[in-house]
């Protein structure tokens, strides 16, 4: 591992350490044994020597010749075999590390010193702690708005059978952690073998694309199994601990863009917001279904020893054909027309009925989920009336709770698309209309004014007379599935309209003149529309320009009546783009900048503020524990309110299991509550300035290297894996925006994970040190800036772990694979200095000795990794070196494939 380490992975006598140990030794001697069960001694000496090589070396210069040689031997079929048995150990590695309870610090639970809220409940205690009066906590927990939004990956790298073996196997892992008698430990020993040889016969890797299907479908297996019941077990608790402050309903919702996010993706269109649809309704019907089917059996009350209320009469009166049995069960009657009114509002949006019902329903479905509510509360009502509040139970109030949060969607769906795109649309339609107008050359302000033109009035620009282009077709189809699903699943269905690449007044103008041909939109004197449009800044400039952007919508009077009586502007963030624009510093400052002016200009103007943060899983797009993110956000700028994206590969992380999706909810919405209270101040003016400063110096150094060297895109796509993760079958989305080899046209995604797999980290930490000798800091001046800014505390820690994660040594193997070779080796000069000052940088701000030596158990998980990761690096570097050389073998493609995936499981990393 890189010398700048603070611990190895054999150091120390800490009980989760040797956990650790013990549970990785364990689920590696099952894999070997499983190997030499399923494919003789041989096969497995193969391995046991690849691994000791591994082990044996000195490898922190990048250097194994016993292992290179070992390599460069193999034939293909061996590759292939090596590169899933070193996977197989990279992923175990995993297991034995997250059972043994190691990574939830590094995912944001309390480490030593660390007082604050983990959880709503004690958020709202220290509240209370504070002098926060029940009223002022009541205002406050109305108003929240925490919303995890799910979102595909273009680089997701597990198949959900995959996932399923990793958590059986976690969960038999966990069941060692009790003392057991020893017949009980064999046999728990013997089950994990049988899933370990199960997942060795498992393929690792997909034949063909992921499709959007499998997409949806693969994280509404994670929704059904872990996310959805932690939050109903959130929903009873908070009910139960905190309901006396309001009801909680509305404080937790969940989003996602899967079947909606268009942006640069062909397969997304108006056929796959629909299935999306369709298939979250018919998770969330059917839980209600069961808990309604639950409260039938348990509430057999009979007016014979009660009397229940006149509005329950009513509605028990409305049920078909009652059975002569339960003619004096009122409560009973109520709930078979609540499940039969279920199973037609399924019968009508998913085609099928509801688990548990005898066939299909002729009664009249609900056509809100407000209805479905107000006959719950119906029972409720007379149960209280009629015997008292404990008569109710909390699974009714949690079945009421849930259904306000979730409505018949489960999760709100956003549209995202292009401002590119919407401009050539309108351009076509002003065409088509015959107005004469070119509005893709029409100036901006000419732009913004023909836009609020069109929505001051109700006349459609389109005909169902007129042909149109493959492109607009597709846009209006989309948008017209989008407002059946409003007239089907109600106007909160939708999360938003996300719009990509936003610069300037008119992109937000323009999905409201395009959503108004469909209905979404009701143009006039004083327009409405029944879905938030969300501008999303990305490049450094956009943030930059985004309060100005902002201010020219807010004082447009058609805003006001567009975003309603209780006026809150959404705007989306974007970490991932920004970072490639202009480094790990510059973006994160953009970031942070922007959210204060944003939230001053709309202040000012007098409405509220949601910021979204599109946040990936990498440190370079904004990743890490995501509560501390939110703490770390300027202070103003919460309000309450955030949406967040969860992305690809870190939803099965953050949300694979009930346990840890509700701590990650939990601590979510605690840290939301706890920013939200958080009294803003001045910084120093100093401070401030030499935060300024170092964005800007670490931007010019950025761009330096990355967009202003001619030979850096050569060096880019030699010296890393990129070329061949476009080709791979690892995400249903193109890899870039366009055909080109452009940097600046690579979706971010790649981009980092190209990075990732070389083990250069770059995203994370490249233009930090230059920034710094740029600027002129001084050691004191950094000390004062991470006191200064909770933020640059944040993003000093983060880009502290992107170091210890990169290896310098293995990332020169990577540089020697570019033909250019004097090129290479200047590029990847500037690339190690910055690596070893921002290291050096990173160590004297805090007075450390070693990277990540303030957390031992975080700097003994990046080690683990390399445990398992480095031999699998050195094997994708002679396997790239073979095909870069002209082999065309099928199986060297798919062990490269094999060997991706490793990397990326090994390192948690993917982009």
């Amino acid at each position: 591992m890189p010398l700048s380490l603070g611990s190895s992975l054999g150091e120390g006598d800490r009980p989760t350490s040797r956990h650790v140990r013990q549970n990785a030794n364990l689920l590696s001697e099952l894999l070997n044994e499983a190997i030499a069960y399923l494919d003789g001694t041989e096969a497995a000496a193969l391995v046991a020597k690849a691994r000791r090589a591994a082990s044996a070396e000195d490898v922190a210069n990048g250097d194994a010749p016993v292992l290179d040689s070992l390599f460069s031997e193999v034939s293909s079929d061996q590759a292939i075999f090596l590169a899933r048995a070193l996977a197989s150990h990279s992923m175990l590695a995993n297991i034995g590390e997250d059972v043994a309870g190691r990574r939830r610090h590094a995912e944001g639970e309390a480490g030593p010193g660390d007082d604050r809220p983990r959880t709503l409940v004690d958020a709202v205690k220290a509240l209370v702690a504070e002098g926060k009066s029940p009223a002022e906590l009541t205002k406050v927990l109305a108003a929240m708005n925490v919303v995890p939004v799910l979102t595909a990956h273009p680089t997701e790298v597990r198949r959900r059978s995959m996932v399923d073996r990793e958590t059986e196997i976690s969960r038999l892992m966990a069941l060692r952690r009790h003392h057991l008698p020893p017949a009980m430990d064999a046999e728990i020993r013997e089950r994990l073998f049988r899933e370990i040889a199960l997942m060795w016969r498992t393929r690792l890797y997909r034949p063909e694309r992921i499709t959007v299907k499998d997409e949806i479908r693969n994280a509404l297996s994670i929704v059904r199994t872990s996310i959805l019941p932690a939050v109903i077990d959130l929903y009873a608790d908070w009910s139960q601990q905190i309901g006396e402050h309001g009801r909680m309903a509305p404080l937790l919702k969940m989003g996602s863009w899967l079947g909606g996010d268009r942006d640069g993706h062909p397969g997304v269109n108006g056929d796959t917001l629909k299935l999306a649809f369709a298939s979250q309704s018919r998770v969330i019907l059917d839980w209600y279904a069961g808990e309604v089917r639950k409260l039938w059996s348990n509430l057999a009350v009979s007016t014979a020893y009660t009397p229940v209320s006149e509005e329950l009469l009513a509605l028990a009166a409305q049920t078909r054909d009652p059975s002569v049995h339960r003619l004096d069960e009122p409560y009973r009657l109520a709930l078979e027309l609540v499940f039969d009114r279920l199973t037609a509002v399924s019968q009508k949006l998913t085609g099928q009925p509801v688990a548990f019902a005898n066939g299909t329903t002729d009664v009249e479905p609900y056509g809100h989920p407000d209805a479905f509510v107000a006959d719950l509360k119906i029972v409720i009502d007379s149960l209280e009336r009629q015997g008292g509040e404990r008569l109710v139970g909390s699974a009714l109030r949690t079945l009421v709770e849930v259904a306000q949060a979730c409505g018949f969607h489960l999760m709100s769906l956003d549209l995202r698309q292009n401002a590119d795109v919407h401009e050539r649309t309108l351009h076509e339609l002003f065409q088509r209309a015959g107005t004469g107008v070119k509005y893709l050359e029409l100036d901006e302000e000419a732009r913004s004014k023909l836009l609020i033109g069109e929505l001051s009035h109700q006349r459609p620009l389109v005909s169902p007379f007129t042909a149109y282009g493959e492109e607009t077709t597709k846009e209006l189809a989309t948008m017209e599935a989008a407002a059946q699903m409003v007239r089907d699943y109600g106007h909160g269905c939708l999360g938003a309209y996300v719009i990509s690449k936003s610069a300037t007044l008119s992109d937000i103008l323009e999905p409201l003149v395009l959503l108004k041909q469909v209905g979404l939109v009701w143009g006039g004197a004083a327009p409405r529309a029944s879905v938030k449009i969300s501008p999303l800044f990305e490049t450094i400039g956009d943030l930059e320009n985004g309060p100005r952007v902002l201010r020219q919508w807010l004082e447009l009077p058609l805003s006001r009546t567009i975003l309603g009586d209780r006026p809150v502007q959404e705007i989306m963030l974007g970490y991932s783009d920004s970072n490639k624009d202009g480094g790990y510093v510059a973006s994160r400052r953009g970031v942070a900048r922007g959210a204060s002016a944003l939230a001053f200009e709309a202040e000012r103007m007098g409405v509220g503020l949601q910021l979204f943060h599109g946040r990936g899983g990498s440190v370079g797009r904004g990743g890490g524990p995501a509560a501390e993110a939110v703490l770390a956000q300027p202070a103003g700028t919460v309000q309450g309110r955030i949406r967040m994206t969860e992305q690809g590969e870190m939803i099965a992380r953050r949300f694979g299991d009930q346990p840890t999706a509700r701590r990650n909810l939990d601590g979510l919405a605690a840290a939301v509550l706890m920013a939200s209270e958080r009294e803003a101040s001045r910084p120093d003016p100093k401070v401030e300035a030499a935060m300024t400063a170092l964005a800007e110096a670490s931007f010019h150094g950025f761009r330096a290297l990355v967009y202003d060297d001619p030979a850096f895109e050569d060096f880019f796509w030699s010296a890393t894996p990129i070329g061949e993760i476009v080709g791979l079958n690892i995400g249903s989305r193109p890899a870039s925006r366009t055909a080109s080899r452009k940097i600046e046209d690579l979706r971010a995604i790649p981009w980092v994970f190209s990075w990732s797999q070389a083990r250069f980290m770059l995203p994370g930490w490249y233009g930090f040190a230059s920034g710094v000798e740029r600027a002129g800091l001084s050691t004191s001046q950094l000390q004062d800036l991470a006191g200064g800014f909770d933020f640059f505390g944040a993003l000093l820690s983060n880009m502290e772990l992107a170091l210890a994660q990169s290896h310098m040594g293995i990332a020169a193997r990577y540089k020697d694979l570019s033909p250019d070779k004097d090129a290479a080796q200047r590029i990847f000069d500037a690339i190690r200095r910055e690596h070893d000052s921002a290291s050096e940088i990173a160590l004297a701000i805090r007075g450390g000795s070693a990277l990540l030596d303030n957390q031992p158990e975080l700097a003994e998980s990046v080690a683990l990794a390399g445990l398992s990761v480095d031999p699998l690096n050195h094997l994708q570097l002679e396997l790239l070196a073979r095909r870069r050389a002209g082999d065309q073998d099928e199986n060297i493609r798919l062990a490269i494939q094999l060997t991706v995936a490793g990397i990326a499981a090994g390192l948690r990393n993917t982009g």
